[in-house]
């Protein structure tokens, strides 16, 4: 099409350099945050380039995609490295343009001048510079000359933004990211084009023509009076821009011929005169055409669909001959509204059609509803175009939580809930604004990739974590968005939004019932071992399937996923609360939502988190049993029976925390004897190496699982690293090995032939080199078993209740050869001692953390090992008191050689002190007393059969002033014996508390979620001086911690100068803060330990700056 010009001259090197001194300074560079994920782009902070083109009104021109159709947040940062706040005017449907805006009054110490916009100066041959931000420099130039006029429209890909229906220039100019927007200029300062894409293999560049920024440009500023302010009415509907929702592409005549052109009509289009980017007359030669038009797609649904066929040669629009795109965009433009007529060829025949032309703005989405962190809208024409989609249909930028937790993919059409068809974005929102909290609903929807098949899912309605949907509307006068609850209206006379909801035409022949995967359950080979059928059907009966999902908004303490899934075993079935027991690779965090499906009956019920050990891989959830249909009620079994009757205290453990009560059969009723589950928690004795048990879980479909299995290991010290984003981590536990499983993931329970659970065959996870590994092993019941009699004696009445406190020593321990320790200077007999106590793993303990469960009196035949030191939890007594590679010996002059000998005696003295400080404020027990007796007989007992301590050396005594400081505080210690540099001593550790809920409180603040440090952080042994209680534990895409670099893993130290030692104080200092202030953050980094500031400046105030709180989810 194009002609070749004349000879360009050669620009000599002082007029290019007047041009830049000139271009340069009206440049800018953008920093653009889009906070939500809109259309084709996702939640994002990224740089770009614009410059001025009119600098009385302050009006930025740069791309699309950089502007974007969703909401954004933008800076604008000049060459004198002033920086503006900028708001976008306008950006076009179809082309890689748009304009920012900017107040010209505000620029303090420079005067902005503007580009002039010369689109008829693009030639062949012209040398350019393109001007802007190139790979994140602040001014780059990079010289090319223009190749072609006549290039197809760059392919990004189909989900994202693509122009068409336009040529585009090229250049041998590579041009790289953040050059986006950037000026094509000539030798006399003239932008030629505007900088929109790439292709780095071939160093080529790609620019679109300015003859429709030009246009637009021309109507925005008639709305906008020189010296005044924009028309309170504009919209980006004031400029026309029309369309047929269909793709032409470009054709030269050796290939229309072949599409069956007529050599008549050929010959007509030849002598017409034809359009082109640059100057329509090079050299004073008319320009002739060298192809035409023709049609690629249509989008379905269109007015065009049906009635234009790919293959079809376009030939006149309104009677003129149009070759060029420019040519159709100046006619449709024009006739937003109205109906053209189209002459065309299709395969060798004339045909003419009528149709309507589309106003392009009517199908470019200016709305969106915002639900439980994602994003819905219409579908748009760009991905309608994209995946040949009907314009207007509900379109998931972005699941969120809700959707999510439905399997809705991002990209998905939702076509209908709870049995309504959704056609369009206001009947999806009638229907979803009628649906209670809680309330589970189907819902339809279709995919891209498998647009022939429709598919369901079960929608539950969330208002817990993100309230009630939000519908934002875009302001293009104000270049913001503005949300409302109240969308759509109710209809005149009614109130409820439930009964709205019921004038909506239901789907002919709609199906409630969701499709489920059915797993098949590997059964049971001939020959092997499996268990009776009434011991089987009764650990169906206490067996569950827990789903966790966790909101974006309390994804805290580490937690690496958002979706979780295992077995669970029912230990308590009352009539006000259940009880279930978990794994905490399932159970990783108090801030979730818990859905239990049972295996005794087809029923699904939400439950509660209600502990949560924050040092044992166990956690137990709470149900109501009222929530149950009354046939699942019946038939649900506990693994453990606690009888509602009257019964007597028969034994009191005066080290362990559990008791024995006694209670007669006969004064059950007949039913209640019948129903007593086959499944008992069997706490006595524990397994041992070569016993034979059996391994029970359920599958996805809720069939039993079984397998034979013998264990290899019942005494497997766990030792798992901390994971490079700190997290929960099992520690102290004495884990089950079987010689067979079901896999890595496939948890469960361990059972001897009786049915009675030995063990909980619980997930494990760990990161080894960035990757994550899953694992299962067993824990012991007599780690679990005492808390879930505590949470019973606590409240049966209600599934909610306070979080009890788990004593805990802040160390942690691990094992280590006593050959090791002899070799370490540990006395000959300790070594003998502890042999003694376990002569078969004959290793001792350095502090990690510390676990004991057995008298001091008691020989434990199975452990031959030590305790040593291995970490200290930060800012704790143990950190001031203990040293890495201490060996514990003895704790309350128990000897100890494992870490539940360990654990025993820390839960006997934080008892025996509990009990004595209740009985000195009146409400003590005699059995509280007496147990508090038995111990310290116990403690004397064993002090006096302890080996002689050696002498204490001077340099490795322990500061008595610190254990002064410490017992006036009225913490529960206990005694440490240790070896420590060639000595053995005494020292007082105080013992630390945890909440068995783990972090109840988040903070958002400009898009960082901080939280108290939670104990996994704790236990790396690094906090800053001071009182740091304001943790970063996550970022969100898209929010100004994103744009201005305040990441996880760092601590807030103080805001504007002053100190944030916890939340509290935190939420006072940035309290007067309002919606775009600067705040100065001084932070440090829990790796590097290095302090660093931040200056944030917030965003748009109800997407980003505001506050909010997070509570556990009782």
């Amino acid at each position: 099409m194009d002609e070749l010009p004349p000879d360009q001259p050669t620009a000599s090197a002082d007029e290019w350099r007047r041009a830049l001194e000139k271009v340069v300074p009206c440049c800018v560079v953008l920093k653009v945050t889009q906070t939500r994920a809109f259309d084709t782009e996702p939640a994002s902070s990224s740089y770009a380039t614009g410059f001025i083109v009119d600098k009385s009104r302050g009006i930025i021109c740069t791309n699309r995609h950089v502007v974007t159709p969703g909401p954004i947040v933008a800076e604008a940062i000049f060459l004198n490295r002033e920086e503006l706040p900028v708001h976008p005017v306008y950006y076009d449907p179809v082309h890689d343009f748009g304009f920012l805006r900017f107040d010209p009054s505000k620029l303090q110490f420079m005067q902005v001048q503007e580009v002039p916009l010369a689109p008829e100066a693009a030639a062949v041959g012209l040398e350019i510079r393109v001007v802007g931000n190139d790979s994140g420099e602040k001014v780059s130039i990079l010289a090319g000359t223009i190749a072609r006029l006549d290039r197809d429209a760059p392919h990004y890909g189909r989900k994202g933004y693509n122009d068409f229906n336009t040529f585009y220039l090229q250049a041998a100019s590579g041009t790289k990211g953040g050059s986006s927007g950037s000026p094509v200029i000539d030798s006399k300062g003239r932008a030629i084009g505007l900088n929109a894409g790439g292709k780095n293999k071939a160093q080529s560049a790609y620019y679109l023509p300015l003859e429709r920024v030009v246009r637009a440009l021309a109507l925005l500023q008639q709305h906008w009076p020189l010296g005044g302010q924009l028309s309170s009415g504009w919209s980006a509907a004031c400029i026309s821009r029309g369309d047929l929702q269909s793709t032409f592409v470009f054709k030269g005549f050796d290939e229309v011929r072949r599409l069956g052109l007529r050599q008549e009509t050929e010959a007509v289009v030849r002598l017409a005169k034809a359009r082109s980017h640059g100057a329509p007359d090079a050299g004073g030669a008319q320009l002739h055409t060298v192809g035409l038009l023709v049609v690629e797609a249509t989008v379905p649904g269109s007015p065009a669909d049906g009635v234009l066929e790919p293959g079809d040669v376009l030939v006149r629009v309104q009677g003129q001959v149009v070759s060029h795109f420019l040519m159709l965009e100046e006619l449709l433009d024009a006739a937003v509204g109205q109906t053209i007529e189209l002459q065309l060829e299709r395969g060798g025949k004339p045909l003419t059609v009528q149709l309507p032309v589309t106003n392009l703005h009517s199908v470019t989405p200016n709305a969106m509803l915002e639900l439980a962190g994602g994003s819905v809208h219409a579908l748009s024409y760009q991905q309608a175009r994209n995946n040949r989609a009907v314009v207007g249909q509900v379109y998931v930028a972005e699941p969120g939580y809700m959707l999510g937790r439905a399997a809705i993919p991002k990209y998905a059409l939702l076509t209908s809930l709870d049995g309504v068809p959704t056609p369009d974005l206001a009947s999806f929102a009638a229907v979803l604004r009628g649906l209670q909290h809680g309330a589970r609903v189907p819902l339809e929807y279709i995919t891209f990739g498998e647009r022939h098949r429709r598919k369901s899912a079960i929608l539950q309605v969330d208002r817990q974590w993100y309230g009630v949907p939000l519908y934002w509307v875009r302001d293009d006068a104000a270049g913001a968005w503005h949300p409302s609850e109240n969308w759509p209206p109710l209809p005149p006379g009614v109130t409820d939004p439930a009964a709205a909801r019921l004038l909506l035409p239901k789907v002919a022949g709609h199906s409630a019932q969701q499709q489920q995967q059915q797993v098949k359950a590997n059964g049971s080979s001939g020959g092997r071992e499996v268990l009776r059928e009434d011991v089987e059907e009764a650990l169906k009966n206490c067996l569950v399937l827990v789903d966790v999902d966790i909101p974006l908004v309390a994804l805290s303490d580490g937690v690496h996923a958002r979706s979780f899934a295992g077995n669970g075993l029912v230990v308590y079935h009352g009539e006000h609360l259940g009880l279930v027991l978990v794994d905490r690779n399932t159970i990783t965090i108090g801030t979730c939502d818990v859905n239990l499906c049972f295996g005794a009956h087809p029923a699904e019920i939400p439950a509660i988190v209600r502990f949560l050990h924050p040092l044992h891989n166990f956690a137990l959830v709470a149900y109501s049993p009222a929530a149950l249909p009354a046939e699942a009620r019946s038939k649900i079994r506990a693994a453990q029976l606690k009888p509602e009757i009257p019964a007597i205290v028969r034994f009191l453990h005066p080290l362990h925390n559990f008791a024995l009560v006694a209670y007669s059969p006969a004064a059950l009723p007949a039913e209640a004897r019948s129903k007593i589950p086959a499944a008992q928690l069997l706490t006595s004795p524990p397994l041992a190496r070569g016993e034979r048990c059996m391994l029970v879980g359920l599958t996805k479909s809720l069939r039993i699982m079984q397998r034979r299995s013998t264990v290899t290991n019942a005494t497997v010290a766990l030792t798992i690293p901390s994971a490079e984003v700190p997290r929960f981590r099992a520690v102290h536990e004495e884990v089950v090995k079987l010689d067979q499983d079901f896999g890595a993931t496939f948890s469960g329970v361990l059972t001897d032939d009786e049915g009675r659970i030995r063990a909980l065959w619980g997930s494990y996870a760990e990161q080894v080199d960035r990757e994550e590994r899953e694992w299962c092993a067993g824990l012991p019941t007599h780690v679990f078993a005492p808390w879930v009699q505590r949470l019973v004696a606590q409240d049966a009445t209600r599934i909610s209740a306070p979080p009890l406190p788990v004593r805990v020593m802040d160390a942690e321990l691990e094992a280590v050869l006593l050959s090791k320790a002899a070799q370490l200077g540990l006395p000959a007999e300790w070594v003998s001692l502890l042999d003694e106590l376990d002569p078969e793993r004959r290793q001792a303990l350095r502090v990690r953390s510390t676990v004991a469960n057995s008298h001091a009196a008691q020989l434990d035949p199975e452990r031959r090992q030590a305790l040593r030191v291995r970490s200290t939890v930060a800012n704790s007594h143990a950190a001031q008191v203990l040293r890495s590679g201490d060996m514990i010996l003895a704790v309350n002059g128990q000897p100890v050689s494992s870490f539940t000998d360990v654990e025993s005696v820390i839960a006997a003295a934080a008892g025996e002190q509990q009990a004595a400080a209740a009985a000195a404020a009146g409400t003590g027990s005699v059995a509280a007393a007496a147990a508090a007796a038995v111990d310290s007989t116990a403690d004397a007992a064993a002090a006096a059969a302890r080996p002689a301590k050696r002498p204490r050396s001077s340099n490795s005594s322990i500061a008595d002033g610190q254990q002064d400081v410490h017992q006036q505080q009225q913490q529960p210690s206990v005694t440490l014996t240790l070896f420590r540099s060639g000595c053995v001593m005494d020292c007082q550790v105080g013992l630390g508390q945890e909440d068995s809920l783990g972090t109840d409180r988040l903070v958002h603040w400009c898009g960082a979620q901080l939280q108290a440090p939670h104990r996994s952080v704790k236990e790396l042994g690094f906090q800053p001086e001071g009182k740091a209680g304001v943790f970063i534990s996550r970022w969100h895409h898209g929010s100004p911690s994103h744009r201005y670099g305040l990441f996880a893993l760092h601590w807030i130290l103080e805001v504007n100068g002053q100190p944030t030692p916890d939340l509290e104080s935190f939420l006072k200092v940035v309290a007067p803060l309002r919606d775009g202030d600067f705040a100065r953050v001084k932070v440090c980094h829990l790796e590097t330990t290095q302090h660093k500031v931040r200056r944030l400046c917030g965003g748009i105030e109800s997407l980003h700056s505001g506050l909010a709180h997070l509570r556990g989810s009782e």
